[in-house]
This record gives C-alpha cells, structure tokens and sequence, in this order.
C-alpha cells in the first residue's frame, strides 16, 4: 500500500509499536508526526524514521506532549496541521501498564492508566475529528491489546483502559457512517517492546 503525500499523527511515537509503525508508514512514503513525553526518545526516534523514509523530501515531526493532559494534545494536533498539513491517518499507540494485585496497586495508578490508554485517544481523536470530518476523509486506529479483549489475571489497571478503547471504537463507528472516516482498533498480544520488557 502507497502512503504518499498521507500525514500519519502517532501518539506513543517514540518507541514499541508506535515507533515501528511509524518507520513502516515512513518507508510507504507518508508524513510522520510522532507524539510522546520523553524529548531524549523522541529524538532517537526521528532519526530512525528519518532512515526509514522512501525519499528525503518526507518530513517528520516529533512533539513532545503528555497524551494525558488535553489542552497539550489539542496543541500538538494543531501544530502539526500547521507544519506539515491536516492529518490523514492517526493511530493511538500510547500507552502505560501497572501489573499487580489489585489490592496493592494504589488508585492513583488506576486513574493515570485510564488517562493515559482511554483519555489519551480520546483527545487524540477529538484533535483531529474536526479535521478529518471538513475533509471528508480520514482513518482512525486504536492500539487496543489482548488485555482489551479478555480480563487478564494481575492487570486490573490495564485492562479494563482497553476495553474502554474498544467500546469507544464500537461507538464511534456508527458516528463515522457517511463522513468519510473509517476506524480499526488493533488487539496486539504480548509485543517485544520496552513496556513489556520493564
């Protein structure tokens, strides 16, 4: 498939499988926005796309922002349109974890969890959403897990915030008849990525 002239948005750009897109979708030959919160991997991360990319004239941009705060992912979406013009894909890869028993894990965890899986796509898309509807055209992709599809033993935290993302995917579909703007939600099992690994 030809991402040419195509501006990719991706929140949790900067490592796992928010980066691996990214690169992928770089080498198809799309535009590159990369959103995340650590300044040190966002460059890292550039410089990777950047050698992905089919030909130099590709341009990639890396944001840093916390997915979690609104205000900051509104700004970053607009940034982005501004600099390298309106988003044609966006994919929600960003994402925490905090295994454990769910007597110990303390509620402050459950609810920077939810923010950051379920409230951090959800501002990612309403960003774009006024974008992409103008338009009339556009794609939506939710990075759920297997966790979002099965209550996983240890994960109370996590995986209710994906099952959250799936039921805001099966909503939103019915919303999105007729405006051009078509929506996936990925359920990725365990990945070799740096989460997996802490």
């Amino acid at each position: 498939m030809d991402f040419d002239q195509n501006h990719a948005i991706i929140t949790g750009g900067s490592s796992g499988i928010g980066k691996a897109t990214a690169c992928l979708l770089a080498s198809k030959g799309a535009d590159i926005t990369i959103l995340a919160r650590n300044p040190r991997q966002l460059a890292a991360a550039t410089v990777e796309i950047e050698a992905a990319r089919r030909h130099l004239g590709q341009r990639v941009l890396a944001l840093a922002v916390d997915v979690a705060e609104c205000a900051g992912v509104m700004q970053a979406v607009q940034t982005a349109t501004i600099q390298i013009g309106s988003p044609d894909i966006l994919i929600t890869s960003a994402g925490i974890t905090h295994p454990g028993y769910f007597q110990d894990i303390s509620l402050e965890v459950f609810e920077q969890i939810m923010a950051v899986n379920y409230l951090g796509s959800l501002y990612a898309i309403r960003a774009v959403w006024p974008i992409m509807v103008a338009q009339q055209r556009g794609h939506l992709v939710l990075i759920s897990s297997g966790a979002g599809l099965v209550g996983l033993f240890g994960y109370t935290a996590y995986s209710p915030s994906k099952f959250a993302l799936r039921g805001l995917a099966e909503s939103l579909r019915g919303e999105l008849r007729g405006t051009g703007i078509s929506l996936s939600i990925v359920y990725p099992p365990d990945t070799n990525t740096p989460q997996l690994a802490a």
